[in-house]
């Protein structure tokens, strides 16, 4: 039985991975950008300043035992 040359082996091992690595990578740039769209949704200033309600309060310095 004849063996197919060595370059012919290569490229068929080559290009469906490359084909894959291309698709993948694509994938990934597409995700990083929708990613940043959705972040980037609703972080607009609408002029209007929530205060938190619940500031930092001081604990109190008397210890109670039980």
């Amino acid at each position: 039985m004849l063996k197919p040359p060595a370059h012919r082996v290569l490229y068929k091992t080559l290009t469906p991975g490359g084909v894959i690595g291309f698709l993948f990578a694509i994938f990934l740039i597409l995700l990083l950008v929708y990613r940043m769209r959705k972040k980037d949704e609703g972080s607009y200033d609408l002029g209007e300043r929530k205060h938190p309600n619940s500031a930092y309060q001081k604990a109190p310095s008397k210890e109670f035992y039980a």
